[in-house]
Formats: structure tokens, sequence, C-alpha cells
């Protein structure tokens, strides 16, 4: 348990680093954002006022809002971001953009009464405020930015009321005649307290929502994090085209069971003296091109990749779900390998690299199959007496001098898959003994190719 919870800290962990960089590269968004959001409001106000120095004021905030984002920006750019920084600038322009839609412009000359300025819903430019702290995508940043506006603008109904030509109900507004709310709303000095209420009301809920939306996109990216995880550990073993489903799938493998299976091992002849006689950077150079290639090969004919033991390749036909032609797949992947080896060794010719050779072994029959590891390390198991033989024909191939060995199982099974309408170029040497096995096993041999290995089986 200590090491699951461990391992499940590392992987918060990583996460957290991953995110932090996308809150990094979500503040630079927001920068971009934000300056296109002021450019955009300053090009309206320009529109519809007359120039003046007061509409210079205005575009001067605006220009020193622009400047507060730049600032943040740049020290983004250079990795000197603290995490206070966004509230600190996101709170600064809050409050100056609450200050400019209340309080009277120094050049205005006639200004609008305090109330009336309050009246005329500029509240809705904040919103574009709190609606970049989701660039963030900081749940945190987010709900602070709401708060904020809620706050300030509170803030703002709190010094307007508090002037002497602003006028309040002192009973319930909405109690009293029609005539009476209508006689209120129409003096410049009155403030409705219940639609002040109502609007910081929905500056929280909207701050809210957008809080709830980046803290649910970030439980998303954790569970794609898992997904890509689990569809990685797939990969090492099952070709493209199934890894999708298989990842898709809550239990891929499904129950431990036993099915009819063909098993396939292949490795390098010799690797042990090769090893020995090179450096280990030049054996592991081999060993990822040797693997490349073969996997290649049995993804190619639909098999899978169950393990990898050092210069030996095992390969499953028939996993995770049994098909109509795995002995038949099987037979074309040793083939496979084969011609793969050849073309190999052609091109290890050319760049003045010795040959190298291949020892195979294949059998078909019934394996138990189940699923292994965890959570952080999917992956499946096949054990079975049809696995060691196939594993013992492998190292027969050295006793009688071939490339390719394979059980009399695997061939009548290939057989039956076709309805007995197929040649198999290879060459039946009877019961053999193989080590580790009381009984003997019916080997045949595919005939060793002199250039290249033509398909062995045709209809």
């Amino acid at each position: 348990m200590a090491t699951t919870g461990t391992l499940e800290l590392r992987r918060r962990s990583r996460l957290k680093n991953l995110l932090v960089r996308a809150e990094r590269e979500g503040a630079k968004l927001q920068f971009w954002a934000r300056t296109a959001s002021l450019v955009a409001i300053a090009s309206f106000i320009a529109l519809v006022s007359k120039w003046s120095p007061a509409l210079l004021f205005g575009l001067g905030v605006l220009f020193l809002l622009f400047l507060s984002g730049y600032i943040q920006y740049l020290l983004l750019r250079r990795r000197r971001d603290a995490p206070w920084l966004g509230y600190v600038i996101g709170t600064f322009d809050i409050v100056l953009v609450t200050v400019l839609l209340i309080a009277p412009n120094p050049f205005g000359g006639d200004a609008l009464p305090p109330a009336m300025q309050l009246r005329l819903s500029g509240f809705k430019f904040l919103l574009v405020f709190v609606c970049l702290g989701a660039l963030s995508l900081s749940p945190r940043l987010a709900a602070w930015l709401g708060i904020a506006a809620a706050m300030s603008w509170l803030g703002a109904v709190i010094w307007v009321a508090a002037q002497p030509t602003t006028i309040i109900p002192a009973t319930r507004l909405y109690g009293l005649a029609l005539n009476e709310r209508l006689r209120f709303h129409l003096n410049a000095n009155f403030v409705d307290t219940v639609d002040q209420a109502a609007n910081i009301f929905v500056i929280l809920i909207i701050a809210a929502i957008i809080a709830l939306v980046v803290s649910r996109s970030r439980r998303l990216a954790d569970d794609y994090i898992k997904a890509e995880r689990a569809r990685v550990n797939l990969a090492r073993h099952f070709s493209p085209n199934v890894v999708d489903e298989l990842a898709s799938e809550d239990e891929p493998f499904g129950p431990v069971r036993r099915q009819d299976m063909a098993v396939l091992f292949a490795d390098i002849v010799d690797f042990t003296s090769y090893s020995e006689d090179h450096p280990a950077e030049e054996v592991f150079e081999l060993l990822r091109q040797f693997h490349r290639r073969m996997e290649q090969v049995v993804f190619d004919n639909g098999g899978t990749v169950d393990n990898y033991i050092g210069d030996c390749i095992m390969a499953t036909f028939g996993v995770p779900r049994a098909g109509s032609d795995d002995a038949t797949r099987a037979i074309r992947c040793a083939e496979g390998i084969v011609l793969a080896l050849h073309k190999w060794n052609a091109s290890r010719a050319e760049a003045g690299l010795p040959p190298l050779d291949v020892r195979i072994g294949a059998q078909f029959g019934p394996a138990v199959l189940g699923a292994v590891g965890s959570e952080r390390s999917l992956s499946f198991a096949v054990v079975g007496d049809t696995v060691n033989v196939a594993s013992r024909l492998q190292a027969l191939g050295r006793e009688l001098g071939v490339n390719v060995c394979l059980g009399d199982a695997l061939i009548q099974a290939a057989r039956r898959e076709n309805d007995g309408n197929i040649r198999i170029d290879a060459e039946d040497r009877g019961l053999v003994s193989i080590r580790g096995r009381d009984e003997p096993v019916h080997v045949w041999v595919l005939r060793d190719p002199e250039e290249e290995p033509s398909l062995s089986l045709s209809a």
C-alpha cells in the first residue's frame, strides 16, 4: 500500500508540474486576449464619444491596464512568475476599471451624478476581466477574480450610497406603488440597491461557473493522461489498430481465461558471443533494431508482442481475442521474420557489418491468458504448455540446424483454418524429444530459403 501511495504521489506531482506549465502558458494567452479586449473597448469608446481630454483620460486608463498585463507577460517569458502575481495584477485591473466606471472623470466637466454612473450597468465590463481568468487554467485565480470584482463593485455601491446627493428609499422599493417606483427611477441620484445586489450576485455566479469549468478541465486532463499512459502500455504489445479498441475498455483482457492461440518465439543466434565481443552500446543498439523490425512483422500479421526477453521476442496470435486464422498468421509471421532478416542483412552488408541469423519456434494450443500489473503499468501474461513447447521448439532449431521449427498442432490448425486448401512449404521431422518435456513433440521445419523466402502458404 505504501508503494502504491508513493507512486500516486509521484503521478500527482508530475501532473501538478504539467498544470503549472499550462497555467503559465494560459497566462500568456490571457495577455493576448485581454489586449484584444482592451483594443476592442477602446475602439468602441473612441467611435461613440467625442474627442476630448475626458476621452483621452479614459483611453489612458485602458493603456495603463495594457501596461500591467504587459509587465506580467514579460515576467512570464523570463520565467519569473510568482503565484501571487496573477492575483495582484488581476485585482489591480478590476479596481482600476471600477474606478474608471464610477469615479468622476477629472477632465469631464459636467459629469453625471455618481448614482447615474452606477446605474449605467458598467459592471458588465468587469465580467470581461472575470472571464479572462478562465484562460489561466487556475480555478483559484478564476474564483478570486470573481470575488475581487464583486467586492470592488460592492465598494463602488457603498461609496455612491454615501454621497450626500444619493437617494435610497427608506422602505422596500418594490413594495411601493408603480408611480412611486417610476418617480425614484427617473431621479438621476437614485440607487436601486436590490438591482446592484443582483449585479454582485451575477458576478459571483459567473465566477463560480468559470472556476468549475476550469476545475473540470483539469480533471479531464488528469483522466486523459491516465488514458494515454494505458494506451502507451498497450502499444508495447499490440498493433496500433487494436490499441485504440483496448484502451477504451475498462477491462480490455477480461477475466483470466483459457483459450486456443498460437505462440511464437524468435531470437538471435549466438547473441551471447556477440555481446561478449562488442561494447554494450552496440549490443543495445542491435537489440533495439532487432525488436523494432521483428515487432513490426508481428503487428503486420495481426499478432501481439507478449514479451521481450533479452534478444528473444515472444508473440501470440489470438490475443486478446481468438481469430479464425491465428495459426495461419503465426506461420506467415515466422516466414516474415526470415524475410525481414534477409533485408536487414543486406543493409548490414552494405555497411560492412556481419550478417545475423535467427531461430524461431511456434506452436498452437490452449494457454491461460490474464491481465497482470496495475493501473500504472497495464500488461498481460500468457502461460501454459503451449508456451513452453514453442520456447523449446525455438531452442530445438540449434540441434536440428534449421531456422524455423513448428509444432504439428500449429500445422494442423492452419490446415483446418483453410479447409485443407493450403500448401505449407515445410518438412515433417516426426516425433522429437525436447528438453523439459516427457512426451515427444511432432515437429515440422520450414525450408530455409536460399535468397528470399516465397510465401509458404497458398490456397
